[in-house]
């Protein structure tokens, strides 16, 4: 499962009810005391805990923090009570956009007391007689089916599933079954012999695990674990395919032995009182809490651990942590995760702050993570998309949380200029730039720069463009909020301009043509002679640049026109997942947004540490060298103009 949405209501500053989209990458900005911390800890109570007294709102309307939690991405198949699978869908226990949608409130009684109810909220079945269908065990159902008079023909008695289905059929003979929108309890306050407690044991199982970290807070015996990644890790494993299993049989045979023992018990209390005996019936109450018995801790030669050291060891700890979850989340098994984090940049070395954000952007690009984090630095927040930035602002004393880009995709170009003026973001020219260089991406930025190096590495009479103040480049397509301020505080001015762009699609080719038939001398166009830039990578730097990422791909020479992020994709993929590309997911819908998200990754790692691999030999037998010297002699031409 992934979060697809959160809801606040009455949490601390959020008074009214407040919709906060969650994509894989989020990154909240405002001004201090604004709330940002707020959804950090609202998601930690949801996932992990219970709130204060004090984080209810003083301005709250009904004396309850409300917290609501939509997921996406969800289990075809699940077990919800019997061993056997079912479906969220064919319970009915999906919204009206077929997502799943949790809400848990915390009513707060005068005194301070503080008590807990959860409920999905779904489109169920609007008839009165299934209001409680949940909430019934199998021998209940049995029975229900047997008054009923249901006709027993292809239906399993035996399974809860095919019982609730059956009787739901009976109370709509023309088989069209309405629904309308439902709260079903499913925690708060439930009889333990109510089936809808152990649905949500279940239920719990698929939620993804969620991990908050602060940075810079300061810890005490009583706190040791907060930031310990070490406590994270073991969550994580306990909920891997192979771990759990095993859990779930140890568990099992350790109540199976404890009941039999309460049981043997109890007869024998009946001998002495027979009254008392039959009042009396074994139970679990609670599931294991596995993490709190498996202890994980990093320690010096000396036995001193963790939490007992220097701030900066923790935080060198924490990005190394997450510096590995990059390598270790590459399977496509890996745990629903959620990772939090309050201002990963506090009191770091600009170049850990920005592995850290690096290692962050990664990870939200892995199967199955999704990541969360605060921050006040503008070097940070101009390396994320503008559609990962969430901005938290005060409207008219309402706390408002708006996206970097609107719904249909574009720019949301009132919050992303306040998000500059909030960081201080931008900068100013002073008349540095010369040329401006516009190509399609990202991608082909840290390409170009890469390539570049390497050339004046060899002939220093060849321009380098890596940190060179005289040149801007200018993405088309770019989605970071640093290319959006490059866009910005270049506007109006008159430098040349060097457009490169790739030659696979038509509309790049008539651009070049147009732009050059202007006949203007400071604007110039080169479209690639090759299908993209990654056509003039050497097989031999692709398949290094993934050894050092300990993936060992086989991959054939590189030609001129075929599509080479898709190639290394499926290399990556089939040496990292034992299903075929093809059958990434049996959803089409799905399937075509995982290879894309791992062609875009493969796309990444080419057009950086792929050219790290590169050497003049290599681009010359690619047949590159000619045509990219020629590119960097007319942007070092337009320089010295």
């Amino acid at each position: 499962m992934k979060l697809d949405r959160l809801i606040l209501k009455n949490f601390r500053s959020y008074s009214q009810e407040i919709k906060i989209e969650v994509s894989d990458l989020n990154v909240i900005i405002g001004k201090n005391d604004v709330g940002k911390s707020s959804i950090l800890e609202a998601l930690n109570i949801f996932f992990n805990g219970k709130p204060d007294k004090n984080d209810l709102c003083i301005n709250n309307d009904n004396g309850r923090i409300e917290i609501t939690c939509i997921f996406t991405d969800l289990p075809e198949e699940l077990v919800l009570d019997d061993s056997i699978t079912t479906s969220l869908a064919d319970e009915y226990l999906l919204n009206s956009d077929n997502k799943l949608e949790i809400k848990k409130s915390f009513p707060i009684s005068a005194t301070g007391s503080i008590s807990e109810e959860s409920v999905i909220i779904c489109n169920y079945p609007d008839h009165n007689d299934l209001a409680d269908l949940l909430s019934k065990k199998r021998t209940t159902l049995q029975l229900q089916f047997e008054e009923l008079g249901i006709n027993p023909e292809g239906v399993n008695k035996t399974k809860s599933k095919e019982l609730r289905n059956a009787i739901r059929n009976h109370f709509y003979e023309d088989g069209q079954i309405t629904t309308q929108r439902t709260e079903i309890k499913i925690d708060g306050r439930l009889d333990n012999e109510d089936n809808r407690k152990r649905i949500w044991t279940n239920l719990k199982k698929y939620l993804p695990i969620f991990s908050l970290f602060f940075v810079d807070k300061q810890l005490n015996d009583q706190d040791s674990d907060i930031q310990d990644p070490m406590k994270e890790i073991i969550k994580e494993v306990l909920k891997r395919d192979t771990i759990t299993p095993l859990l779930d049989k140890l568990k099992e045979a350790v109540q199976k032995s404890s009941t039999s023992l309460a049981d043997d018990t109890i007869r024998k209390l009946n001998d002495l009182d027979s009254e008392l005996a039959e009042t009396l019936r074994s139970n679990f109450p609670k599931e294991p809490t596995w993490n709190s018995i498996f202890k994980l801790t990093l320690e010096d030669d000396r036995g001193v651990p963790l939490n007992k050291r220097g701030s900066g060891m923790r935080r060198l700890v924490l990005l190394s942590f997450f510096r590995a979850q990059v390598e270790n989340r590459r399977t496509e098994n890996a745990p629903n995760i959620i990772y939090a984090l309050e201002e990963p940049e506090t009191s770091q070395h600009p170049d850990f702050q920005l592995m850290i954000v690096n290692a962050l952007k990664e990870l939200s690009e892995t199967e199955n993570a999704q990541v969360f984090f605060t921050t006040h630095n503008s070097n940070l927040a101009k390396e994320i998309p503008k559609a990962s930035l969430r901005y938290v602002y005060s409207d008219n004393g309402q706390i408002r949380v708006q996206s970097g880009i609107n719904e249909d995709g574009s720019d949301n170009e009132e919050i992303i200029d306040r998000i500059i003026e909030t960081l201080g973001a931008l900068p100013d020219p002073k008349n540095k730039v010369k040329v401006l260089i516009f190509v399609e991406g990202e991608n082909d930025v840290n390409a170009l720069k890469g390539i570049s190096k390497l050339l004046n590495a060899s002939d220093e009479n060849i321009i380098n463009l890596e940190n060179n103040e005289a040149v801007a480049f200018i993405p088309t397509g770019g989605s970071q909020l640093k290319f959006y301020i490059e866009k910005k505080y270049l506007d109006g001015l008159l430098q040349s301009q060097v457009h490169i762009y790739d030659s696979d699609k038509q509309d790049y080719i008539q651009s070049v043509a147009d732009l050059n038939g202007e006949g203007i001398d400071t604007k110039i166009g080169f479209n690639t002679a090759k299908t993209e830039l990654e056509n003039y990578l050497h097989h031999e730097a692709i398949v290094e640049c993934y050894q050092d990422l300990n993936i060992n791909i086989t991959l054939t020479d590189i030609t001129d026109d075929e599509d080479v992020p898709m190639k290394v994709a499926m290399a990556v993929h089939q040496a990292t997942s034992e299903t075929n590309w093809n059958a990434i997911n049996p959803d089409p819908v799905k399937k075509e947004e995982k290879q894309k998200k791992k062609i875009s990754k493969a796309k990444r790692h080419l057009n950086k540490l792929a050219v790290e691999k590169m050497t003049v030999e290599r681009l010359t037998e690619r047949g590159g060298f000619d045509e990219i010297k020629r590119w960097l002699e007319t942007i070092k031409a337009e320089v010295l103009k």
